[in-house]
């Protein structure tokens, strides 16, 4: 799980940067940026690491014990097909509106405090881990549900039922076990959450991801903050030291 954030979490920001500074030549807010942008990064990490995120799924549930992630991506593959690694995608890319409203809330209360405050156009550490907590908590919140079902479609791999089919033979007059999926899709994993527990349903374990995702997400938009701040310094001092061989 570790590594899979990691690797998802070099995608997203990359991206963020490269999709920010295209989108800043163009004609619009910047509200609609920020928006456009953490929507086209969040959909190219969903694209690239989606297999890591099923094989993690896979590692915790225990169906593949002392495997690593890409063992487990490479047997699933194998056994059940290559698009089995892109299963619940739609959920997924659906999901873009979480990183999208979380940096758009992180955003707009950075900006906000800064002018505010007007004396410091960076952040403190404290102040970026609050941030960053509160607009996570939000996004979470708002996309829990949508979060639930990709879980819940993840991890929807074919398994014998617990009836068998008396009428399904072969030729060696062997009864065969009939193959199913507990989910048909994204739709009927929703209508079964639903007729199960009702809208409670959906939110079931959401106070357990907040606290996995809150603290997460302050520490890396601390680390994000004094990243920037750190290349902003290299940068500044690079280029006084280009000026000063020019003079």
């Amino acid at each position: 799980m570790v590594t899979t954030l990691t690797i998802s979490n070099f995608i997203f920001f990359y991206a963020l940067q490269v999709t920010k500074r295209s989108l800043s030549s163009m004609p619009i807010s910047k509200m609609s940026a920020s928006l456009l942008s953490s929507s086209l990064a969040g959909a190219i990490n969903v694209i690239l690491t989606n297999p890591l995120w099923v094989a993690s799924l896979r590692i915790i549930e225990g169906q593949h014990v002392n495997s690593n992630l890409w063992r487990v991506a490479k047997h699933i593959a194998k056994a059940e097909g290559v698009l089995q690694l892109w299963n619940g995608m739609l959920v997924s890319l659906l999901l873009v509106s979480n990183p999208a409203i979380q940096h758009f809330l992180y955003g707009q209360l950075r900006t906000w405090w800064l002018d505010k405050r007007k004396t410091k156009r960076t952040l403190t550490p404290l102040e970026a881990f609050f941030f960053g907590a509160l607009a996570k908590t939000g996004a979470t919140v708002v996309t829990y549900p949508l979060q639930r079902l990709q879980s819940k479609t993840r991890m929807n791999m074919s398994r014998p039922s617990s009836k068998l089919q008396a009428t399904a033979s072969n030729s060696d007059g062997n009864t065969s076990e009939v193959i199913e999926k507990p989910y048909d899709g994204t739709i009927d994993c929703l209508y079964k959450q639903l007729l199960r527990g009702g809208i409670p349903a959906l939110f079931q374990g959401m106070n357990a991801k907040l606290i996995q995702t809150v603290l997460t997400a302050a520490f890396t938009f601390l680390t994000y903050e004094q990243t920037l701040t750190l290349v902003g310094w290299i940068y500044g001092a690079l280029r006084n030291k280009h000026t000063r061989e020019h003079v």
